[in-house]
């Protein structure tokens, strides 16, 4: 079984929880205290959700962003913005986390069913590309720090604010379902984006609204304990002692959102429990490779877990997990002190 080097790892929480703008970290007031040993304090501190008050600084950044282009842009069609990250489903373990500002061209969609009526004033690539050039432009005549070398999404980096954002290009694409409940419902949720791959092509189809309204959904009912039980698993990777690259945090997500709420529901001091939780789901899909690859991602249209080149990191997060699991066990069962402590923490 792996060690941990738990000094390591807390620094690396606190590094990452640490807003240098405000000078301030986002640690709790337990992450302190003496009497709780370093593996329970990592595992309680790694679940904790990131400050509304600076993930709102992460929005005001993307909000910028926005009003920079609507005032920049001279174009034929008219914009719609939406955004998305591990912010909008509070998972995310930085006070720092990247986000998404989706940019749609607002004057047609492709539907799922055609009625027969198809747009032909303009062609819909040259629109997303004249979109991209422009807004390319526009944030370099203002920021220093703007990378266009992704084929998705134009990245800008916001010094004030401390905070990235990237710029998502794409289309409406309106499932036959949003037709169908659009005048009931009062969401996007069977709306779909048709995300461009820059320079030609293709287009890759996305439910974001879908995704973020199911974690978080699932996340109120389990009284934030799929929201923890993510933070946990992407903590981990993050301080893994090998590189994971091919395990993204969707494929983590997808793993959480697996479980049986029941398995998930938080409350105070019961975080070992989600940890162990986490274990056997990932132990099942480890072992049973069907079952692995008919899960479905949280918005169901995906089936994430269905690469077998994702197991072999799969194995090695969770043996990290059942360290800090055994780790942390053998502190709590044996201390009264520590059960108190953590039901305070």
């Amino acid at each position: 079984m792996a060690t941990l080097n738990y000094t390591k790892r807390l620094e690396n929480l606190q590094n990452r929880r640490f807003d240098k703008e405000l000078n301030e970290s986002l640690i709790s007031k337990s992450f302190s205290a003496r009497d709780i040993p370093d593996n329970v304090k990592y595992m309680v501190e790694s679940m904790l959700p990131i400050d509304q008050k600076y993930n709102s600084r992460t929005i005001d950044a993307a909000n910028r962003v926005q009003k920079h282009l609507q005032d920049g842009f001279n174009l034929h069609f008219n914009r719609a913005y939406r955004t998305q990250g591990s912010v909008k489903t509070g998972t995310n373990i930085k006070v720092h986390s990247d986000f998404d500002l989706l940019t749609i061209i607002d004057k047609y969609f492709y539907p799922e069913i055609s009625n027969g009526n198809t747009y032909t004033d303009s062609d819909p690539n040259d629109d997303i590309k004249e979109l991209r050039k422009q807004a390319t432009k526009i944030l370099k005549d203002i920021y220093d720090e703007v990378d266009d070398t992704h084929d998705k999404c134009v990245s800008i980096f916001n010094k004030s604010l401390n905070r990235k954002v990237d710029v998502v290009f794409g289309f409406w694409y309106n499932s036959q379902k949003y037709e169908q409940t659009k005048g009931e419902r009062n969401d996007e949720y069977y709306r779909g984006i048709y995300l461009y791959k820059f320079p030609n092509g293709p287009r890759e189809l996305d439910y974001p609204f879908a995704h973020i309204h199911q974690v978080n959904s699932k996340g109120d009912t389990t009284t934030d304990g799929s929201r923890r039980g993510i933070r946990l698993l992407k903590t981990l990777r993050a301080d893994s002692d090998t590189e994971l690259k091919s395990l993204k945090s969707f494929h983590l997500t997808t793993i959480v959102h697996a479980i049986e709420n029941s398995s998930l529901a938080y409350s105070r001091g019961n975080e070992l429990s989600i940890a162990k939780a986490i274990s056997e789901e990932m132990n099942k899909l480890i072992q049973d490779p069907t079952y692995r690859k008919g899960i479905k991602s949280p918005n169901g249209t995906e089936t994430p877990l269905e690469k077998d080149e994702i197991v072999p990191e799969m194995k090695s997060l969770k043996g990290d997990l059942d360290t800090l699991i055994e780790d942390s066990a053998k502190e709590i069962l044996n201390s009264q002190v520590i059960k108190k402590a953590i039901l305070t923490y």
